[in-house]
């Protein structure tokens, strides 16, 4: 008897953590691929029944999935669309009920939509959950961490571009190793990463003030939507730490551990803190090789960092509100002398962090903030207010230096 084919699962690019997905379904014998990134097309795409009012990641997802079921070779009934939903007000977990809409409008009803919630932390997702969910875990983890090292070494480097090329070939070797099966694979590619990076050239004489970069997670990490803010940051000067995407996986696990020990589905609750202790292992495994060659490799329990969330928001509320407070103050702790809060325009978390953020700026010594706000529009003024903000990081950051020296002489 002939095995059916499986379908086709298409994702929306958010960023180069799309690829470890796809890489991913592609182990389990699933074909799936990521969509390119979006561009201007994307942006001014004619979409019906969107009114340009949604959110920046909302309008481009959507005019992607569209744009791909208008190519030659699109199979309708042979494709499923891949949109995760979250709970809470965040409109993220409306998107795939209006992207099932215009589809059907533009006569693609026979395509699927599989809906992962961060509810559940994403459990019982695919055929083969357990391992899909492995394998996404050490390969996300492995792209995070070629971040830290993209972004702490490339301010640095002698020959310029240098950087980037290693980035991109870790990035390839570690899609590869995740379809071919993922763990050891994995972390010798992260042991290749180590050579490459131990090996490159910088020169670290001046430093630089370092900006965490916080906010809503599609808009952080998509360079288009943000319209390449990290290398603007660079190019003024800076050192940017990203909060990383893996972050979003440990708070919905922590999250569900929560709601079902206070639902008392036991069970339930124990199994999901087991994987909050498998993903911590395979965090310092594949981390591991890298660890020293990074200033502060491994991320910040999620427990811990809401527990300093206490005096401005309550953890349960919920949304990357408390995910963004939670780092603001983990990365003002670790060394930042600024923090850039990058949100959608109407952005209801990212509303919530900016009002809050006067008040946890005074209880952090008044630390540099600066709110950006993205629609798709290019800010005439964004340039004006980053070198604004970056002068304020300077002197930030001198003045914390010079406290520290004091406080060493003092102390010696």
């Amino acid at each position: 008897m002939q095995t059916k084919n499986p379908k086709t699962i298409y994702l929306p690019y958010m960023c180069d953590h799309s690829y470890i997905l796809a890489a991913s379904f592609n182990a389990l014998g699933t074909p799936a691929y990521a969509l390119p990134p979006p561009d201007d097309e994307s942006l001014h795409f004619d979409l019906r029944g969107v009114t340009k009012k949604e959110c920046l990641p909302c309008i481009l997802t959507t005019s992607d999935i569209v744009r791909c079921s208008q190519q030659p070779g699109f199979e309708p009934s042979n494709s499923i669309i891949l949109m995760p939903t979250a709970n809470g007000p965040c409109r993220f977990g409306q998107y795939s009920v209006l992207q099932r809409d215009i589809l059907n409008d533009y006569g693609f009803q026979e395509v699927e939509f599989s809906m992962s919630s961060a509810g559940n932390a994403y459990q019982g997702f695919s055929n083969d959950p357990t391992k899909l969910r492995k394998l996404v875990l050490d390969g996300g983890i492995a792209v995070d961490t070629l971040q830290k090292l993209l972004h702490e070494y490339r301010p640095y480097e002698l020959t310029i571009g240098q950087t980037d090329a290693i980035y991109q070939e870790g990035l390839q070797r570690i899609i590869t190793a995740t379809k071919n099966g993922g763990g050891n694979l994995v972390i010798n590619e992260m042991k290749w990463a180590a050579r490459q990076f131990e090996s490159l050239a910088v020169d670290r004489s001046e430093p630089r003030p370092i900006i965490g970069v916080i906010g809503e997670i599609y808009l952080r990490h998509n360079t288009y939507s943000n319209q390449d803010i990290i290398r603007k940051v660079e190019a003024a000067g800076g050192e940017v730490r990203l909060a990383g995407l893996m972050e979003w996986i440990y708070f919905t696990t922590w999250d569900y551990a929560n709601l079902t020990k206070e639902t008392g589905r036991y069970y339930d609750f124990v199994v999901t803190k087991l994987t909050d202790l498998y993903q911590k292992y395979r965090e310092h495994q594949v981390i591991k090789p890298v660890a020293h060659l990074l200033k502060y490799p491994h991320e910040t329990s999620v427990g811990e960092m809401l527990n300093s969330i206490q005096p401005y928001l309550d953890p349960s509320q919920g949304t990357e509100a408390v995910l963004s407070i939670g780092k603001a103050i983990d990365l003002a702790k670790y060394g930042a002398s600024g923090i850039i809060n990058a949100m959608p325009f109407s952005c209801m978390p990212s509303i919530i962090v900016s009002g809050i953020a006067p008040r946890l700026r005074a209880d952090l010594d008044n630390i540099p903030w600066l709110d950006v706000i993205f629609d798709g529009q290019a800010s005439t003024n964004f340039h004006t207010r980053l070198e604004a903000f970056m002068y304020q990081t300077t002197q930030y950051y001198r003045r914390e230096e010079l406290r520290i020296k004091k406080l060493r002489i003092k102390n010696s």
